[in-house]
């Protein structure tokens, strides 16, 4: 990376932290263009360079969320000989980062955002199937129904979609109960004790 892209990168993720910051303080509705470009020491033209409107913030933060989910798969997974291994270990990472790295706070201005629709943004990044999230789990999820461990029944698609909605309501009870629980320890023990005998069950 040259000068000029390493300083363009560096001010881009000035915007997003201050967004994010002024957001979990603020609210998301109570936050202005001019507020975040005046925390973040630039030009409020400098904010258009980069985003279009700030619901663009949240929609990058998924991505970004996306991009580390994708990096530690290609690092990680192929360690990991059965799917359901490979499974239970991106569920215990996707866990451990959207605790440590996200946190609760933040996780909460994300799905406010893509719930209520704030900004008007264009895209529902939650539930996209075109998410690193998805496309990661739809393929352990091929891998298992291939090996005989996984229910045949429904197609990996759509067991991925289910497997991801499940996890997701626990994302959804960490937010409601102020992290009050440890996300990790939790998302865990309910992926072994409910997700995991439904991957397993076969239809008779």
């Amino acid at each position: 990376m040259g000068r000029r892209e390493e300083q363009t990168e560096k001010t881009k993720a000035a915007i997003m932290d201050n967004a994010l910051r002024l957001f979990r303080e603020k609210g998301y509705d109570s936050v202005s263009v001019e507020q975040i470009t005046r925390a973040a020491g630039v030009a409020k033209g400098t904010f258009y360079t980069y985003f279009e409107t700030k619901s663009d913030i949240i929609v990058e933060e998924f991505w970004k969320i996306d991009r580390y989910y994708q990096e530690y798969a290609a690092r990680n997974l192929r360690r990991y000989k059965r799917p359901a291994d490979k499974l239970m270990a991106f569920t215990r990472a996707q866990m451990r980062y959207v605790r440590d790295e996200v946190g609760v706070d933040s996780l909460k201005i994300l799905y406010t955002n893509q719930i209520l629709g704030s900004g008007g943004e264009r895209e529902k990044v939650i539930v996209d199937p075109k998410r690193q999230w998805y496309r990661i789990i739809e393929t352990i999820m091929a891998e298992g129904q291939a090996e005989g461990s996984f229910r045949s029944d429904i197609d990996a698609s759509e067991l991925a979609q289910v497997f991801n909605r499940s996890m997701r309501s626990v994302f959804l009870d960490w937010c409601i109960a102020d992290g009050a629980f440890d996300l990790v320890k939790e998302g865990l023990k309910y992926c072994e004790e409910w997700v995991f005998p439904a991957l397993y069950h076969s239809v008779r």
